[in-house]
């Protein structure tokens, strides 16, 4: 687990992103709810408006109303994009916009005392946003709320600016390592989340991927596929020839090494949005998308000559595969023609490709 808190800096540039986004997919509706408590929370403060000029305040009306445009905009994004390189930075946009409307509010109030106060709640505020964002992005969002207060100093003139500075500089810091340990918690669940996803559709002897998958990739109770809308998909068995006899004289532990090059020399012969899976003990399914029965028999024939030629450190092995265009509607119906065409190979003497039809 110790390895775990610092992985972040030694994961690839994808992995961090998939790390951040899952992030921001798990704190994406609490992260959206305080922005719109944050919103009404500010068009509250119209009230004490009201109470500090003793009437109706016309003077901060547009001041705090104007918030609702961009409270509005950003709920409309929030709808149509998941991205959080593009939901982290506007959700930090919102609260700064909260922060400057706030300023202008003050700026038009007699009584500009509870400043200090109202940023207690926006440090709250960027504290709770944490949560969903990355923390480089907390820290740079969280801050500009010292560059705010500069800015707003010179149109407000605070009577206690050294107060404001000595309040918030501790806030921000204390905020941003509350972030930094929480994304170092959030990261050992992401990789043991991960592990354990892992296992479920992965076979832990060869690292391919199990019957499992199929359940992420089809339709329950179909068995229609539903993540290759519009491709030519083919599939190949592929089995290893005289394998008992492998077992046999060498051993179930050289017939697993057996077992672990040929998965290696299928996945090398394919792309990475191919899929390879352990069908049974010596058999692996394979799951070509975007291919055509011509382009599939000749990954098949390539696979088998690698096999053939190949020295996996035990013995000589050959393959047998069957190859067959799925067609739509049930995806099993399609592993059997693959079958039928693998068991013909075999019959023709096996080391063959052969497709169904």
């Amino acid at each position: 687990m110790q390895m775990e808190k610092v992985a972040l800096s030694k994961l690839s540039k994808e992995e961090r992103r998939s790390f951040f986004q899952s992030k921001y997919d798990y704190y994406h509706s609490f992260n959206v709810r305080m922005i719109v408590v944050s919103c009404l929370a500010y068009l509250s403060f119209f009230a004490t408006d009201c109470g500090i000029f003793g009437r109706f305040s016309y003077e901060t009306l547009l001041s705090r109303v104007i918030i609702l445009l961009p409270f509005v905009l950003y709920l409309v994004l929030d709808r149509k994009v998941k991205d959080y390189r593009i939901m982290v930075p506007c959700t930090y946009l919102m609260i700064h916009m909260i922060i400057w409307c706030t300023d202008w509010a003050t700026y038009l109030l007699p009584d500009r005392q509870h400043a200090i106060s109202g940023m207690i709640i926006m440090n709250l505020i960027f504290m709770c946003a944490g949560f969903a964002a990355p923390f480089a992005y907390s820290v740079i969002a969280h801050a500009l709320l010292i560059a705010d207060i500069a800015v707003a100093n010179i149109f407000i003139q605070y009577e206690n600016l050294s107060m404001m500075y000595m309040f918030n500089i501790p806030c921000v810091v204390a905020v941003c390592a509350m972030h930094l340990m929480m994304q170092g918690v959030y990261l050992e669940q992401f990789l043991d989340k991960n592990k354990l996803e892992r296992l479920v559709v992965h076979d832990q002897l060869t690292e391919v991927h199990n019957r499992n998958i199929l359940k992420g990739i089809s339709e329950t109770g179909t068995g229609k596929l539903t993540i290759f809308p519009n491709l030519d998909v083919c599939m190949m068995l592929i089995d290893i020839d005289y394998f008992k006899k492998v077992n046999d004289t060498y051993g179930h532990e050289a017939g697993d090494k057996v077992l672990i090059a040929l998965a290696g020399i299928i996945k090398s012969s394919l792309r990475i949005t191919d899929y390879v899976i352990r069908w049974g003990g010596e058999e692996f399914l394979v799951i070509i998308p975007g291919c055509t029965q011509a382009q599939a028999m000749q990954i098949g024939e390539k696979i088998r000559e690698k096999v053939e030629s190949a020295d996996n450190g035990i013995c000589k092995t050959t393959v047998s595969i069957g190859v067959a265009l799925y067609q739509g509607g049930d995806y099993h119906e399609t592993i059997k023609n693959a079958d039928d065409a693998m068991y013909k190979a075999k019959e023709a003497g096996r080391n063959q490709v052969v497709l169904f039809g």
